[in-house]
């Protein structure tokens, strides 16, 4: 494991560019050259310090949320280009967001979703599940959202009504990972599937997949690869059958981010000051 950039504490989220890096750390958002590791851009964004800042980006903004507010940034130069509170305690709080050409997708805690429109931030609510949705993806003219109560649900964006509903267990489905017209979806009880978006269908499903919480991270070549932060494991496994292939164990702490570009994964975790990055060859 190569250390990419020492930051000198904890990286809560990051997002890789052709040519940067863009990570949270402590109060600052950071833009970090890929290639020379230097630092080119630094602002403090937050008051205080936090550990369950979550971020996402698109080719021009960067979208963070912090409890119940959500920030929308120029990546370019990190000017603030708006604030907003969506929610005001632990039972209204930003549970997962999604970016797509034309909205930012938050899920609030207890099944709501609210929409923010990309041009002119008109906030919309719409009541989608009576479950927290954690993982959210957008595929096409859908949002896909993975329950805490084990259902994947597919949501019309035009309508934000539920198209089609997917019962794959009675856990938090809190990772998804999309490949062509292929779903991966990670389960908190342990459990991994292949869903065919055509006909929404599981193909293939395992069991163990790793013995505590995982995420399913990308795919490198023809496999797939999932991360367990408390177990400190990568697995790789076959992404059409899902036959594990190799496990590489590796000090990782409690939660983080990965990334995989080209031949490397780049990833964040409590235990590392600044992001590290792995080579898949």
């Amino acid at each position: 494991m190569e250390h990419i950039v020492e930051l000198g504490g904890i990286v809560t989220g990051f997002h890789v560019t052709e040519q940067c890096i863009d990570c949270m750390c402590g109060k600052d958002l950071l833009k970090i050259d890929k290639y020379s590791r230097d630092i080119i851009c630094q602002k403090t964004v937050f008051e205080k310090e936090g550990l369950s800042r979550k971020l996402i980006a698109d080719d021009e903004q960067i979208f963070i949320y912090d409890f119940c507010t959500l920030y929308a940034l120029n990546q370019k130069d990190y000017e603030l280009l708006g604030k907003w509170q969506l929610g005001n305690d632990l039972s209204s709080d930003i549970c997962g967001i999604a970016v797509d050409h034309d909205a930012i997708y938050c899920s609030i805690r207890n099944g709501k979703m609210i929409t923010l429109d990309k041009q002119s931030y008109l906030v919309k609510e719409f009541m989608i599940s009576e479950s927290s949705m954690w993982s959210i993806k957008t595929i096409d003219q859908y949002l896909l959202c993975g329950t805490v109560d084990g259902k994947l649900l597919l949501l019309d964006k035009s309508t934000l009504s539920i198209a089609k509903s997917l019962v794959l267990g009675k856990k938090n489905i809190a990772s998804l990972y999309i490949d062509g017209g292929i779903l991966y979806a990670a389960s908190h009880d342990g459990k991994l599937f292949k869903i065919g978006m055509e006909s929404f269908e599981i193909e293939t499903s395992i069991k163990k997949v790793h013995k505590k919480m995982f995420s399913c991270a990308g795919i490198y070549k023809d496999m797939l690869i999932t991360v367990s932060y408390p177990c400190s494991e990568i697995a790789f496994w076959n992404k059409n059958t899902l036959e594990k292939i190799k496990v590489i164990n590796i000090p990782l702490k409690l939660s983080g981010q990965t990334h995989i570009e080209n031949e490397f994964l780049y990833i964040s975790s409590r235990n590392i000051s600044g992001i590290d990055r792995i080579s898949l060859k």
